[in-house]
């Protein structure tokens, strides 16, 4: 059953891309086919972008930037500009859930939270931080009065990721806008659908020529894009295999280059708190777009005595979900979004049953369903953290439990781990919670909640990234500092 008005055939520009301001035709006659992951149902045939396609995009950002207004227009007059952007964005929301749904495979609850409460929040956010800093700011020191400027950096790239592409136009574009970059949006291939409708809002914002483009490019244009000698900085959200591959691409030519890439994240269930109250304060860090976050808790730390029966109150409810197409409202839990996802949970599972993990719940295709990319909510017992299950990222709906001995333990296994992208302790004490927080080498900690703080800067440590989104840290990044002397009545040298 699937419920939507939307018709990917009335797209009026599957044959082209929005390039600086306007609307170009593919330069090559290559186009690939969307695929619905609810049936395996191809929705449309789109045009695939070339490296030529990327060359206009690159090069309507250099006129932009370099001869254009955008950079040295007033802060006041480019939130104008985007705000227009984001208000055609919010006005085809309906729209673009269902793009996303049919090509992405997320439920209605997670469509409806990530473009009605997240992305609206995040843009609000981007505006407040726009309109409250200072054009310059005054220091003195030594040397006298300076002035400190915070100036763009050029053209920028901003890569987002497929499980919430709405909220990442608040997170990587909106900032990057608003401190005066020009920004070339580089969709993942599974929201061109998606992509399609976000550049029909850009065209109503009706930006300066050159300030916008989007490109949803594959593996070859991706990569000629990031290493293009045009591109100032990079901002990328996706897995970390890919994030090393894109510094790579900008290391040669030093080019700044944010990531925020994998988890691994821990929960660390204290004594104190009861698997009743446990289970709605953590499903939010599990079930949500079928895994595929990167906050996602996938080692859940729980007391040895208590094992068996959080295990099991978990197993009750991943296997009382209802499983089936995305668009269907009465779904609680859909398919992965493309096909390697479920292949890649299918071997991680079977590698951990033969490393000794036993499955308690899910770990294979639901039966009823012999078209699209299903894989049941799995969880795994009976881990070591030195298992692959425990020390790699799936992004896709397998979860783990795994015991500790005391706290400083928890602590121990939380941070044996490649990745510190986010944490989560559950417990009545905030006074435990602050005190292992504070030792958990992760970006973000919260407790009896889940996920990064909405808002607040967001990112990770290790090989879970570089640099920070969102809050004041995040909306910085997007900005290189310049000391200016210019008051120089006193002789400091006399």
């Amino acid at each position: 059953m699937s419920e939507t008005t939307f018709d990917p055939a009335a797209l009026r520009h599957l044959n082209e891309f929005f390039v600086g301001g306007s609307w170009i035709p593919a330069a090559t006659d290559e186009r690939a086919a969307v695929v619905n992951p609810s049936n395996e149902d191809v929705l449309a045939y789109v045009a695939e972008p070339s490296t030529r396609d990327v060359d206009l995009a690159v090069e309507a950002a250099r006129r932009a930037f370099d001869d254009g207004p955008w950079p040295t227009m007033t802060v006041a007059a480019r939130i104008a500009h985007v705000r227009r952007f984001t208000e055609a964005l919010m006005k085809r929301s309906a729209e673009i859930g269902d793009a996303w749904g049919l090509e992405c495979g997320p439920t209605a609850p997670f469509r409806d939270a990530i473009n009605n409460l997240v992305a609206p929040t995040v843009y609000s956010d981007a505006f407040a931080l726009a309109e409250s800093l200072p054009e310059f700011e005054r220091r003195d020191g030594f040397a006298g009065p300076v002035e400190i400027h915070r100036e763009p950096y050029g053209v920028a790239v901003s890569i987002l990721t497929y499980n919430g592409p709405m909220s990442y136009v608040g997170m990587k574009v909106l900032p990057a806008l608003l401190t005066g970059n020009v920004v070339i949006v580089k969709l993942p291939v599974e929201t061109r659908l998606t992509g399609q409708l976000f550049a029909e809002a850009a065209e109503e914002a009706d930006l300066p020529p050159g300030v916008l483009s989007l490109l949803a490019a594959d593996r070859e244009a991706s990569s000629y894009l990031v290493s293009h000698p045009g591109v100032d900085v990079v901002s990328f959200t996706g897995g970390t295999e890919v994030g090393s591959k894109v510094l790579h691409g900008t290391a040669d030519r030093i080019v700044k280059t944010m990531l925020e890439l994998g988890g691994k994240s821990a929960g660390i269930v204290a004594p104190d708190v009861s698997t009743e109250d446990l289970l709605p304060m953590v499903l939010p860090g599990l079930l949500p777009f079928q895994g595929q976050v990167c906050v996602a808790l996938t080692r859940l730390l729980v007391p040895p005595a208590r094992r068996d029966e959080i295990a099991g109150a978990l197993a009750q409810v991943f296997g009382s979900l209802k499983i089936g197409d995305a668009m269907d409202p009465g779904t609680e839990f859909g398919p992965v979004a493309v096909a390697r996802t479920r292949d890649r949970c299918e071997k991680f599972v079977a590698d951990a049953v033969a490393e000794g993990a036993t499955v308690v719940a899910g770990g294979k295709r639901p039966a009823h369903l012999d078209r699209g990319w299903y894989y049941e909510p799995t969880l795994l017992v009976d881990v070591d953290n030195g298992m692959q299950i425990a020390q790699e990222e799936v992004f896709g709906p397998v979860f783990t439990v795994l015991t500790y001995d005391d706290m400083d333990d928890a602590v121990k296994i939380a941070n044996d781990s490649p990745y510190g992208l986010t944490g989560a302790i559950f417990t009545h004490d905030a006074e435990l919670a602050r005190n292992v927080g504070r030792r958990v080498r992760a970006g973000s900690f919260t407790r009896n909640s889940t996920g990064g703080v909405l808002g607040q800067p967001f990112g990770g440590y290790k090989r879970s990234g570089l640099g920070r989104e969102m809050g004041l840290e995040g909306y910085l990044e997007w900005t290189q500092t310049k000391v200016m002397k210019i008051d120089t009545t006193a002789n400091y040298l006399a």
